[in-house]
């Protein structure tokens, strides 16, 4: 048998090496982590639209005379600020709406119409906050009560003592300057014999849960609402009496429901794709309740409400000026520019409500509400100057600047009670990920989440995805193990 004698060399090749000793940190990488070696879990937040503190009512931005009224109702009748700035702004409009337009920098003419919807529990004080805010209102429309009552007398005693021949008398038509009930047949019917009308209550439960607003009668109610906020001609058809069209009439809206009821308005499909909620100025102030001990001050006594209530009363006895040859009450409200100061505000504001709705930004979601922010801020503008004003002839940069930060508010308030700002969308985000992830394996990749993911997930594409599972990870929630994700199950 031959042997085989290696040489050193060789022997040196073929001879066992010592391994060389791993890295700390590579053990740990790849070492598999026991269950305690999870970091402390940071929940995510419970769904909170709404919950989140609302803003102050900015009631200086309502101008000297309207801002001071309203912060003496809010101090005097102790009720929440928006509530008190709110019912001021929606009474204001009312006086307004018959007797001017603003007019956008681009020439398009805007009625100052307002929809304001404020939300507050059983007990806030909403009907004594209307009382002050509507005590120039309340007063006309018993005035009219009274009128209608003696000229209906009068027409029944006329036609009781006609003789054969006499002519039929003319029935008297039903004024009324607001209606709380706000059917669309009983809306229509007034403004068949007036300009202008407000639907205002301050239990809104009867306009939004009323027959006009009932399911058979949904769809067509909010047409009528949404073309008389836009000053449109409103045609309500009527069994017997046919079609009926009116042209240049005014509606305004001031209503206050209980929350149940503002969520269900909220979370209405029908009110938010038909675009009912993107013209209503919304708000749902804190309650001031515990805090509201008692105290002698009399708000009509005020000489802030007195000067209100008397501006107030002059806008309302204004004779609007109406289109000749039309039905004796179609109104031709004047034109009010904007200055060149509030004009610039106005496009800048403007610009930046624009570029909020790009994809990522805060108002992608409430395209619809942010679209109209900044006509509202021009009708709130011309509000407030008819206001401080009865004969001006512009709008100002201080009306405008007021009108921006009022309409900057209610954008908060809405991203706010309906949960479409970006950080609420990417709450809700993280949560509909997460809840998916834990029906799944414990090892999912990128590529596989991206792709199988729910749908509100997949839509922000491979690098939104990965950002969320960042989130996920920095929480505690899930961690990469090489190319996959590790989901923390057993929570």
């Amino acid at each position: 048998m031959n042997s085989t004698t290696l040489t050193e060399a060789e022997a040196l090749r073929y001879r066992p090496q010592p391994r060389a000793m791993p890295q700390v940190e590579e053990l740990v990488q790849d070492a598999a982590p026991a269950a305690e070696d999870w970091p402390e879990l940071r929940p995510l937040e419970e769904d909170c639209s709404g919950t989140e503190a609302p803003r102050p009512f900015p009631l200086a931005a309502l101008g000297e005379i309207l801002g001071a009224a309203a912060q003496v109702i809010a101090t005097d009748v102790q009720a929440p600020d928006a509530m008190a700035g709110g019912s001021v702004l929606a009474a204001a409009a009312l006086a307004a709406q018959p007797l001017a337009d603003v007019l956008l920098p681009n020439g398009q003419r805007k009625p100052l119409s307002l929809f304001v919807v404020t939300s507050a529990a059983s007990g806030d004080r909403k009907s004594a906050v209307d009382d002050v805010a509507c005590v120039e209102v309340n007063r006309r429309a018993q005035q009219q009560a009274r009128q209608y009552h003696h000229a209906m007398e009068a027409y029944r005693n006329e036609q009781a003592t006609r003789e054969k021949g006499d002519p039929e008398p003319a029935e008297p038509k039903m004024q009324a300057l607001t209606v709380g009930n706000a059917t669309v047949e009983g809306t229509a019917r007034l403004l068949r014999g007036q300009s202008s009308v407000g639907v205002f209550s301050p239990e809104g439960g009867e306009v939004l849960g009323g027959h006009s607003l009932k399911d058979s009668n949904r769809m067509a109610a909010l047409a009528f609402f949404l073309k008389a906020w836009g000053a449109e001609t409103l045609s309500v058809v009527r069994g017997g009496a046919g079609l009926t069209s009116l042209l240049g009439r005014r509606v305004s809206m001031s209503i206050m429901v209980q929350p149940v009821l503002l969520e269900q308005l909220l979370t209405d499909p029908l009110a938010d794709g038909q675009g009912f909620l993107a013209r209503c100025l919304i708000a749902q102030p804190a309650t001031l309740a515990g805090t509201r001990f008692f105290s002698h001050a009399n708000p009509h006594e005020h000489p802030a409400v007195q000067a209100y209530a008397s501006r107030m009363a002059q806008l309302l006895d204004t004779v609007p000026e109406l289109w000749e040859g039309g039905d004796g009450y179609e109104l031709k409200p004047r034109g009010l520019p904007l200055d060149a100061d509030a004009s610039a505000l106005w496009i800048e504001f403007y610009n930046a409500i624009e570029a909020e709705q790009a994809p990522g930004r805060e108002l992608e979601d409430a395209r619809a509400f942010a679209s109209k922010a900044a006509e509202q801020a021009a009708r709130i503008a011309g509000v407030i100057t008819l206001f401080n004003d009865p004969e001006a002839l512009e709008v100002g940069a201080e009306a405008m600047d007021g009108a921006i930060q009022l309409a900057a508010f209610y954008v908060h308030e809405h991203l706010r009670l309906t949960g479409k700002g970006k950080q609420a969308q990417t709450d809700r985000r993280l949560r509909t990920l997460l809840e998916w992830l834990q029906t799944q394996g414990q090892f999912l990749t990128t590529r596989q989440i991206a792709q199988k993911a729910p749908r509100a997930v997949r839509s922000l594409k491979t690098q939104g995805v990965q950002l969320l599972l960042e989130e996920l990870s920095a929480r505690g929630y899930i961690r990469l193990m090489g190319e996959s994700w590790e989901v923390r199950h057993g929570l």
